[in-house]
């Protein structure tokens, strides 16, 4: 399923609650399948990996000003999961 502006303006928002100095970025969106890790199934002998994961990740870009007057890159990723739901926020420093 392809993530819809729907879902992008649901995360925009609870991003934009959560981090406010966020609010107002258009993130960038990638998509990605995740395999099973094989090796981990064979070493705990659980058989057969079950399924491809798909998750989608939004990243949230601001330049900022340091005291000294130095831009840095302030980065905000959010990882979603096959439903949109959140799963995992990375925020830089």
């Amino acid at each position: 399923m392809k993530i819809g502006r729907s879902q992008i303006d649901r995360v925009k928002r609870k991003i934009a609650k959560d981090y406010p100095e966020f609010k107002g970025i258009e993130p960038r969106v990638t998509e990605k399948d995740v395999k099973p890790q094989d090796e981990w199934y064979k070493k705990l002998d659980l058989g057969v990996p079950k399924h491809f994961r798909h998750i989608y990740r939004l990243q949230f870009t601001k330049s900022v000003k340091t005291a000294d007057r130095v831009p840095i890159e302030r980065i905000l990723m959010v990882t979603l999961d096959e439903k949109f739901k959140i799963i995992k926020v990375i925020e830089s420093r």
